[in-house]
């Protein structure tokens, strides 16, 4: 009986899921259709037929290099703790990643917890050392952002630029600054971190059958904490991951400076580096899948406010949906399909090696 309600408690959550995911997209697609019809299609399109592809293409490999850089600073991070993983599996994890979080609400966030757990599974590495390199990895993107967002609030002030977006950077500033440092007190505090676990853990427990006892819980906090330690004691190397973290986001916003050569169109480079940072900031909010439909609003208000013409700030915001969302989606998507088959593999392998283990100590 017991089985028969989770398992029907299950589908009824999968149908929400899906039903939900369907409204979302169709907003999210709703508002872009929107915004780029108040535009004019018609001004999008010619240029779009102005854009010189093969620049474009080298958008798409800048945006590669991008990807190399998360998976040198993970591999890094992870040689830092004495453990190794495949280049392969290491891509196809962030390739995971990036895919999660085009398809959850918030753009930054959704896939680190699938990366960390697949990781563990793929590499027999323990779950707090995936973990705690997959959190080390974020806190070193707070660090990142807030230098770019600090150094673009000084020169919005310093040029007496619009104080409405000097406000709103200054908000986002003090909200990410205030949400890395609880993230890291809670890390810090035991106690309360046992209660932040366990009650996540009871509501895990509603809808699945695994269960995991609260003295387990408690002792993957004490390792868990004692891993973050360490990596604090490793300031050269933390300096080295927090280099391959500026150079992710470099390339990041290089590639859609390549966009604007590849329209023929002129921006400053500091236009295009602070509409991706407040963009971005739109995307971590909790709304729509990936941020669809918010952030691209954003972008295209932000090139507008810099003097670049809407349907020329459209074609941009639409060049990098198909290199950053589509096709990452895609490979994402093929790498989810190709990880999980994987560790399902690894798994029986490891089960029918335990039981012959036990056969021969019988």
């Amino acid at each position: 009986m017991n089985s028969k309600g989770s398992e029907s408690r299950s589908k009824s959550l999968n149908v929400r899921k899906w039903v939900k995911n369907i409204i979302f997209y169709g907003l999210g697609f709703a508002i872009m259709a929107y915004i780029f019809n108040w535009i004019g299609l018609e001004d999008i399109y010619q240029v779009l037929l102005k854009t010189n592809f093969q620049i474009f293409g080298l958008s798409i490999i800048v945006y590669a290099l991008a990807i190399v850089m998360l998976i040198l600073r993970w591999q890094y991070l992870l040689k830092l703790k004495g453990y190794s993983a495949k280049y392969l599996d290491l891509l196809n994890l962030v390739l995971m990643g990036q895919f999660i979080n085009n398809i959850t609400p918030s753009m930054k966030g959704g896939g680190e917890p699938f990366r960390a757990y697949y990781l563990s599974k793929l590499g027999n590495i323990p779950y707090h050392i995936s973990f705690s390199t997959v959190m080390i990895e974020r806190l070193l993107d707070s660090v990142v952002f807030l230098t770019l967002s600090f150094i673009i609030i000084l020169y919005f002030i310093v040029n007496g630029l619009s104080e409405q977006y000097t406000l709103m950077f200054i908000m986002a500033w003090i909200i990410v600054m205030t949400l890395t440092g609880t993230i890291l007190y809670v890390a810090m505090h035991k106690q309360l971190a046992y209660k932040i676990v366990k009650f996540g853990a009871k509501i895990f427990r509603k809808f699945s059958k695994k269960r995991v006892s609260d003295s387990r819980l408690c002792e993957g906090v004490d390792e868990f904490q004692k891993t973050l330690l360490f990596f604090k004691t490793k300031k050269k190397g933390i300096a080295i991951a927090t280099f391959y973290s500026f150079m992710w986001w470099s390339l990041d916003i290089f590639k859609i400076y390549i966009f604007f050569i590849a329209i023929g169109s002129i921006a400053p480079l500091f236009a295009v580096s602070s509409t991706y940072l407040v963009s971005l900031l739109v995307g971590i909010v909790p709304a729509l899948p990936g941020g669809l439909g918010t952030s691209d609003t954003v972008m295209i208000a932000m090139y507008v406010f810099f003097k670049i013409a809407p349907s020329s700030a459209a074609t941009i915001t639409l060049l990098d949906r198909v290199v950053s969302y589509v096709l990452v989606s895609i490979f994402g998507a093929i790498s989810f399909h190709l990880i999980k088959t994987k560790s399902h593999k690894l798994k029986e392998l490891r089960n029918n090696q335990k039981e012959r283990e036990e056969e021969l100590n019988n």
